[in-house]
């Protein structure tokens, strides 16, 4: 049976730069970090990192193809924050940069949210959510 989320998946063209983005921009623990031999795609240098329960996968896939060029199929990840306001400020101070530029206010989505979204260093859409 289900019994929900294990992880998220990111593929990735660079796992140290990766690593430094979710731990010390977003402030994710580093789990763990290793080399999987993966039986049909070789050796590949992966790392889990997790923050208030989500937690994950960093890939670093032994071809450089696999890493999506555009956003693929999973078009983003959401990270539920408290205090949007302050954390893109504290973002801005390390260089992210924010898409759009603004917070956004949905008052109808679900129970209403405010949001904004930056990008991984692997082109991986990352969606910072503040419910009202």
């Amino acid at each position: 049976m289900i019994q929900g989320l294990y992880h998220i998946g990111v593929y990735t063209k660079d796992i140290g730069r990766s690593i430094e983005f979710y731990s010390q921009i977003l402030g994710f623990t580093v789990k763990w970090r290793g080399i999987v031999d993966h039986p049909t795609m070789g050796n590949m240098p992966v790392a889990v990192v997790e923050l208030g329960g989500c937690i994950i996968e960093l890939v670093q896939p032994a071809n450089p193809d696999a890493v999506a060029k555009e956003a693929g199929p999973v078009q983003h990840i959401a990270l539920k924050v408290e205090d949007i306001n302050t954390l893109t400020m504290l973002l801005k101070d390390k260089g992210i940069q924010f898409y759009p530029d603004e917070i956004e206010n949905l008052p109808s989505f679900w129970k209403g949210i405010k949001h904004i979204f930056i990008y991984g260093p692997s082109n991986e859409r990352i969606e910072l959510v503040e419910e009202y």
